[in-house]
């Protein structure tokens, strides 16, 4: 019978082979023969004269910040607990807590270990640096790699416990709030090793102990299964997602969330014919949607800064000038949101879609009438120029759509939907 170690390695042997074939269908001999074996070549013999004559510009450069840096960028975001659970464990080892205790054992082990083999690399590389520019003693190099390790190993089980505990955007805020802490509670040690204190071994004795601690916490801590067969899914998918991401067309995942704005569905105007329920149907979903949003928003202060550095006599031609630059932009996201796939499905009348467009245009630019009116009359005449201004602009750009105020009649059917 197979006992938990044994199942285990032939999860890790099985893995091991699946990164082999996914890395082996890229890395073919044409691969090694002419650009990784030549790479090796080139670098080797870089490395070698580095350590026998530093160059110049090397004395220039903050090489220990700079290793800082990376060092932690690598902590923070390429460390990861592997426990290698199956979807079929569902079945069979949900039964067996004890399985599950072992196995979440053997991973915390695999992860130490690749996680210091990993950390080899960039001490490795930037030795001759460390040594000969920041005049760092292996010794102090050794500390540094041991804490690099230890903290490693912290942050792979803090972001471990945390993970699945919290929702949306309370996810990614605990989170962020735990890399700066790390950033901070890593860099000044690391920093340290230039002039090196007692801070550097009370550093690494508090390392050890709260890496205990959270060892301790993450044994002792409920087995979420969901959740650990999410993450390794994700971790066993991650080489291959990056090798095909510029081959395979990455469709985006249907979500589910709660909007940020306007989370109700509730009506905006008071009239119910078809054009002003799509006019409304499109207001809601520019404002819900954060990426079209931000392009509102962004390029709403592009344009307001830009009236404030031309003359104020150009101010009001420069309105005009902004409205032949947006108005397009908010044709192709007209067009995009009316072949959406719940949209298209109904057979829209021609003169209803033509009254849509223009009625929701003429809310969603209404801000930028606002403030770009306000800016031009304060620079025109003042305080006591910005409320007439606006109102002028304003009326103006409601004239312009007055006629959509009042449902089409039969023979506006013939009216083009992009007539802006």
């Amino acid at each position: 019978m197979m006992t938990p170690s044994q199942l285990f390695f032939y999860r890790l042997k099985r893995n091991v082979k699946e990164q082999a074939r996914a890395w082996n269908s890229v890395f073919d001999w044409s691969v090694w023969v002419y650009i990784l074996v030549p790479g090796l070549v080139l670098f080797g013999g870089m490395y070698r004269e580095i350590w026998l004559d530093m160059p110049e510009w090397a004395n220039q450069v903050p090489w220990l910040l700079l290793f800082s840096i990376m060092l932690f960028l690598i902590i923070a975001f390429g460390g990861r607990i592997r426990i290698f659970v199956d979807e079929a464990d569902r079945l069979f080892l949900l039964q067996q807590p004890r399985w599950l205790t072992l196995l979440k054992r053997y991973g915390m082990i695999y992860s130490f270990l690749m996680q210091a083999l990993v950390l080899i690399l960039p001490f490795a590389v930037l030795l001759p640096f460390l040594l000969r520019v920041e005049q760092i003693s292996l010794q102090e190099i050794g500390a540094a790699y041991l804490y690099s390790l230890l903290f490693a190993m912290l942050m792979s089980m803090t972001l471990h416990l945390l993970n699945g505990r919290f929702r949306r955007w309370r996810q990614v805020g605990v989170e962020t709030i735990v890399l700066l802490v790390g950033a901070g509670a890593y860099l000044y040690p690391m920093l340290s090793l230039a002039n090196p204190t007692i801070v550097v071994g009370l550093t690494l004795a508090g390392a050890a102990l709260l890496v205990l601690i959270v060892l301790y916490v993450c044994l002792r801590r409920p087995f979420h299964f969901e959740t650990e067969v999410k993450n390794e899914r994700s971790a066993r998918m991650s080489s291959t997602e990056l090798l095909m991401s510029q081959v395979i067309e990455r469709k985006p995942a249907m979500k589910l969330k709660q909007p940020l704005f306007m989370r109700q569905s509730r009506r905006l105007f008071k009239k119910s014919d078809t054009g002003t329920i799509l006019a409304e149907l499109r207001i809601i979903t520019f404002v819900r949607s954060m990426s079209t949003l931000r392009i509102g928003i962004g390029f709403l202060s592009v344009t307001t800064g830009a009236i404030v550095l031309v003359p104020p006599s150009a101010t009001y031609a420069l309105i005009g000038g902004f409205l032949f630059l947006i108005v397009p932009w908010l044709r192709m996201q007209w067009e995009q949101w009316r072949t959406e796939e719940f949209i298209a499905q109904f057979p829209w009348d021609s003169a209803d879609l033509g009254k849509g467009v223009r009625i929701s245009r003429f809310w969603l630019l209404l801000p930028h009438m606002t403030v770009w009116s306000a800016v031009a009359g304060f620079r025109l005449a003042g305080l006591w120029g910005v409320v007439p201004s606006i109102f002028v602009c304003v009326a103006i750009w409601w004239a312009f759509h007055a006629r959509d105020w009042r449902r089409p009649s039969h023979k506006a059917a013939g009216t083009e939907v992009n007539d802006i």
